[in-house]
């Protein structure tokens, strides 16, 4: 009978020094035999017999430098130089000598510690690397045992959903928590997706690697269920940004249905990706390549300031990452290197227009110096491998990156301008200090250097019949364009008198081949795909001054040019320029009707025939219609609610809810005083109000917030006081950077 004798617990063997892999990874080690983080991890624990210790050197070497020290402290005492006296000698060393002046062999001799400099180093794990830049955590960053843990504890993919709500800010995206394998559409139509992104979106953007992505995505497709959170935030933003760059029949056709219903779903799908991949704190690459193209995906639609605040997230969640800081000073591989300099750069150009849309100053924090990352090399992603030993040769002839190069171009040009100014005298350059600066010689002198600069690098090499670099010869048209209606800017002058009528031809000049770019880029057949990220860069000030201008001379000698492009600018863009969610859109909408009531009855007044109106202009009517008919419902509830019984309406009630739309507001403000509720928005509401005002009675009266839109659209007074002088540019602005209430996204 065979009987199982039980083998002896052998107990783990503890070594005296660290594993090999926690050695190289510079973590603590317990030296158990494995040891628990290569337990933890799964891997192989392997121990290496300690090097001998290394054999100590001869003392015939001491024995000649005291010999020489004895021989030097002689030498100085014959010059009446005491040894111990010399400056320089420690406290420590004077304790050390005898009285003689020799080294006593039975007492150490101290040396001089040594200065250290802490030098920034990132911190390198599983979930992505994070930058030590202070010596705080220089004093523990080789003391941590898991580099996982004192990033954020568990990884993101092992955390439970309940966490997202106790360390990372996931109200920011309104994260709910649920799966969302369901929400990902079927594998044939995330094929058709990737491929609209990489043909619509990628050329113009460039913050993935589609090589290595493409096989990612392949990965993904066959294991949904399985994808990383981090992942699966990006394919929900690609999914986004595909939708986006579609015209609605385009997506019909494409993926079946309609573009209305696919862009909200892959928008909220990311947003809850976003959180669950806890994007706040994540220190991953790819969570905030997901987060960029999210931001990018909502700026038409969310309001300004909300997406210029979610930018400044990304923008200090790359910070932390070291990305302001060039990865080849970093120690990175080349690779790595080149895909962080392509976020960094495409995230600081959004944050440049995302400012200037909230009516901030452009490239006033940009600083370009030996630390900034460089700009991203002019190679194709297929000259781009991870394992690649050194960075790619850059080439001097168009590549996939063209546009996003002419793009770093002008940027770096706007730096070295900021730069320059200061060694001439002269104010730091930005976009408003530039516009005004009175001489027009030097501002001309900066236009032309600009160009002659991006004729030389980009242009003469493009090629028209290539829609990506068709697009780069537009776009530098449209630039210097840009930058010389901004160093004309009508604004300079103070009334049209003033304005010299050769100078009035030339800004209009400028207007017009502004427009007619913006209606190629959105129009030609060769650009379409390309044409979703037009709208965002649309100079409004140009708009508006082409619209007033045609109000103050409705026959111009080129306002049928002139209309037929505003017409092209409302087709192009119908969503946009209909919106009345968005002040801006609801003044340029109001100002559009006013120029065309001018050319109406310009044309009337010499009897010429009127064609019909176009569609845009019945649609503003009818918004402006609509906008009154709610109005006065809205004050009629208001009689009835107050005092049924009376016409008469108390003083308090009526200065609540009256919006100066009567003639005698006109005329008030006519004469200088203000009306109850400036459309501008100056006349404190809300929150505000509460605290600011000196009584509560208001606590619970009509929240006029809701009530500006309907104002603006019923009532165009605020335009009155225009009075075809000049357009009051002030007001303008206010309506540029005074967005809506939408939540953030």
């Amino acid at each position: 009978m065979n009987s199982t004798i039980p083998s002896p617990h052998i107990p783990p063997t503890k070594h005296t020094h660290a594993c090999v892999r926690c050695s190289d990874r510079k973590v603590r080690c317990d030296k158990q035999t494995p040891c628990n983080s290569c337990v933890r991890h799964n891997v192989q624990c392997i121990f290496h017999p300690p090097r001998p210790p290394r054999r100590k050197r001869g003392s015939g070497r001491d024995e000649l430098v005291d010999e020489r020290l004895k021989r030097y402290e002689a030498l100085l005492r014959e010059k009446c130089i005491d040894p111990n006296e010399v400056p320089g000698i420690s406290e420590a060393e004077n304790r050390g000598m005898t009285a003689n002046g020799c080294s006593d062999p039975l007492k150490p001799v101290w040396k001089q510690p040594q200065a250290t400099v802490f030098k920034p180093q990132l911190l390198v794990g599983q979930n992505g690397t994070e930058l030590v830049d202070n010596s705080l955590w220089s004093r523990v960053a080789e003391e941590v045992h898991d580099t996982e843990a004192a990033l954020g504890g568990e990884s993101a993919n092992e955390a439970s959903d309940g966490d997202a709500f106790n360390d990372d800010f996931t109200y920011l995206l309104t994260w709910k928590p649920h799966t969302l394998a369901s929400s990902h559409p079927p594998a044939a139509v995330i094929h058709q997706l990737w491929q609209t992104f990489l043909e619509n979106v990628n050329p113009l953007t460039k913050l993935v690697h589609v090589p290595t992505l493409q096989s990612a995505i392949e990965k993904a497709i066959t294991k949904i269920e399985l994808v990383p959170r981090g992942f699966e935030a990006l394919m929900f933003a690609i999914y986004s940004m595909a939708v986006l760059s579609l015209r609605e029949d385009e997506c019909k056709e494409i993926i079946g249905e309609a573009r209305a219903i696919l862009l909200p779903r892959y928008v909220a799908a990311t947003k809850t990706a976003l959180s669950r991949a806890k994007f706040m704190s994540s220190t991953s690459i790819v969570v905030l390549q997901a987060l960029v193209l999210h931001i990018m995906s909502i700026r038409d639609d969310y309001e300004p300031r909300a997406v210029w605040s979610l930018t400044g997230v990304a923008m200090r969640i790359a910070e932390g990452m070291g990305m302001r800081l060039d990865g080849a000073l970093l120690g990175l591989s080349p690779f790595e290197t080149e895909i962080r300099r392509r976020i960094w750069w495409q995230l600081n150009m959004h944050d440049f227009r995302a400012a200037e849309l909230c009516g901030q100053a452009k490239f006033r924090n940009f600083t370009f110096d030996e630390t900034t990352p460089k700009k991203p090399a002019n190679v194709n992603d297929s000259e781009l491998y991870p394992a690649m030993p050194q960075p790619a040769v850059e080439s001097i002839r168009p590549t996939e990156m063209i546009w996003c190069m002419f793009r770093s171009e002008l940027v770096v040009f706007a730096a070295g301008l900021i730069a320059r100014m200061p060694k001439l005298g002269k104010i730091a350059f930005t976009s408003e200090e530039y516009t005004a600066m009175d001489n027009l010689k030097v501002k001309d002198a900066f236009v032309k250097e600009l160009e002659d600069v991006i004729e030389t690098k980009y242009l003469r090499f493009c090629d028209p019949s290539q829609p990506l670099q068709f697009m780069v010869l537009l776009g530098a048209r449209l630039s210097t364009n840009l930058i010389r209606f901004i160093a004309h800017h009508p604004r300079r002058w103070a009334s049209l008198d003033q304005v010299p009528v050769s100078e009035q031809q030339f800004v209009w000049g400028i207007v017009i081949q502004l427009l007619e770019q913006y209606s190629m880029m959105q129009s030609s057949s060769q650009l379409r795909r390309f044409a979703w990220n037009v709208p965002y860069f649309i100079q409004w000030h140009a708009v508006i001054h082409v619209l007033d201008t045609l109000r103050a001379n409705p026959l111009h000698l080129d306002s049928v040019k002139a209309w037929k492009l505003i017409g092209n600018l409302y087709e192009n863009n119908s969503e946009l320029m209909l919106n009345m969610k968005k002040p801006i859109f609801v003044a340029v909408g109001g100002l559009c009707l006013k120029a065309f009531d001018a050319r109406e009855a310009a044309l009337a007044n010499e009897d010429r025939i009127f064609t019909r109106s176009p569609e845009y202009i019945t649609k503003l009517r009818d918004q402006r219609e609509g906008a009154k008919a709610r109005r006065e419902t809205t004050r009629t509830k208001i009689k009835v609610r107050a005092v049924p019984d009376n016409d008469e309406i108390p003083k308090t009630m009526e200065n609540e809810a009256r919006w100066p739309d009567t003639n005698s507001d006109l005329e008030e403000r006519r004469d200088g005083a203000q009306p109850q509720i400036n459309p501008l928005g100056h006349t404190r509401t809300g929150d505000d109000a509460f605290w600011l005002n000196d009584a509560l009675e208001g606590a619970g009266a009509v929240n006029m917030m809701e009530l500006d839109i309907d104002g603006i659209l019923s009532q165009d007074y605020w335009l009155d006081n225009l009075g075809g002088e000049v357009i009051d540019w002030e007001q303008w602005d206010a309506w540029l950077s005074n967005g809506n209430t939408d939540p953030i996204p």
